[in-house]
């Protein structure tokens, strides 16, 4: 149920005013189309894709650019389109499930697929969920993330940081799409955008 924010500040005069346009005008505005419900377009959405994730409780990045500063905490994002670009990803950090990811990132194949990294740093009691991803006619891929609790059962300190790397098969090849950049963001709320939510979709708060 949809929470209750407005006030009424219309009393007296005023209500009656806006009943006698309401009259006037009632006909011409019950024809004007609904408004469009705001996020991505559901016709761009992509579900056909491939989703590996692997944890680094070490807190230091998982990949990293060829061409980044080795020492630089910064997490990189990388958007791998081609079979030259992939040995541009360096493995710096090994956690368990590494040798999962590298065979992963080997058996992408770029005539038709392309592949997605993307590092978050977390705290050590939550994890990430990808929320959803687009291929908008004027960008390569939106992707979007959200941070949720671990399973209770989960030792953890909410002062101890740890990187969470996605990896994303996507469905498409650097000619099937605009080379144009990409997107990827994020937030705690899995809660869908407007445009993208109907009655068989199971929420999270």
């Amino acid at each position: 149920m949809p929470l209750q924010t407005r006030r009424r500040v219309l009393r007296g005069a005023g209500v009656a005013l806006l009943a006698a346009l309401a009259g006037c005008t009632g006909s011409e505005s019950s024809s004007q189309p609904s408004p469009t419900p705001h996020g991505p377009r559901p016709e761009n959405l992509v579900t056909d894709y491939d989703y590996f994730e692997l944890r680094s409780p070490s807190g230091r990045p998982v990949f990293r650019d060829a061409d980044s500063d080795a020492s630089d905490s910064t997490l990189d994002a990388l958007l791998v389109t081609n079979a030259d670009e992939r040995t541009d990803i360096d493995v710096v950090t090994t956690p368990d499930g590494i040798d999962d990811a590298r065979r992963f990132i080997d058996e992408t194949s770029f005539e038709s697929q392309s592949l997605a990294i993307v590092q978050h740093r977390v705290d050590a009691c939550r994890t990430v969920k990808l929320n959803y991803l687009t291929a908008p006619p004027d960008r390569f891929v939106d992707i979007d993330f959200c941070y949720v609790l671990r399973d209770a059962s989960v030792e953890c300190s909410v002062d101890d940081r740890h990187v969470v790397a996605s990896l994303i098969r996507l469905p498409f090849s650097e000619s099937d799409r605009p080379d144009s950049g990409w997107s990827r963001g994020g937030g705690r709320s899995c809660r869908l955008p407007p445009s993208l939510r109907n009655e068989s979709v199971e929420e999270d708060a």
